[in-house]
């Protein structure tokens, strides 16, 4: 268990620094003068599992629901998300993200990996199809998790 406890913490680590270098050496990239990073994470999220209401999207950032607040404010004025009724609640609203929210989320992770395709060239093929196959495995142990809640 300790090598499985060492892979998790350089991941996290390698996750931390990427980012760390992305915004301290700026972006060329006209799409991060109209977005900040904690806005494209929020629209991935919303990419990623569709629309959730604003707490759900304060537990998965990590923040307060105060901080979603501000963000959804910013983007909703970007018309990059929108509010949609839930179906199982009309009095319930929740956040979904726009065909331009999807646009953005496309330029803004382009440009990152435009910023760092170059750290991985020297990777064989074998070991990307390795890290592929291995998250893939843990994404379908997250989703048979996630059932079982």
């Amino acid at each position: 268990m300790s090598k499985l406890k060492e892979a998790i913490d350089l991941f996290n680590e390698v996750s931390f620094m990427a980012t760390e270098i992305f915004h301290k050496k700026g972006s060329a990239y006209d799409v991060f003068e109209q977005i900040s990073p904690q806005q494209v994470s929020l629209i991935k999220i919303l990419s990623l599992s569709g629309a959730c209401s604003p707490g759900h999207l304060a537990m998965v950032q990590q923040v307060h629901k105060s901080a979603i607040s501000n963000r959804l404010k910013k983007l909703l004025e970007k018309d990059l998300v929108k509010w949609v009724e839930s179906d199982g609640d009309k009095r319930t609203k929740l956040v979904q993200i726009t065909d331009d929210g999807e646009a953005v989320l496309q330029q803004a992770e382009e440009a990152i990996y435009d910023r760092f395709c170059g750290l991985f060239e020297h990777i064989k093929e074998e070991d990307v199809e390795t890290f592929i196959r291995i998250f893939t495995d843990v994404k379908e142990q997250l989703k048979k998790g996630e059932k079982e809640i």
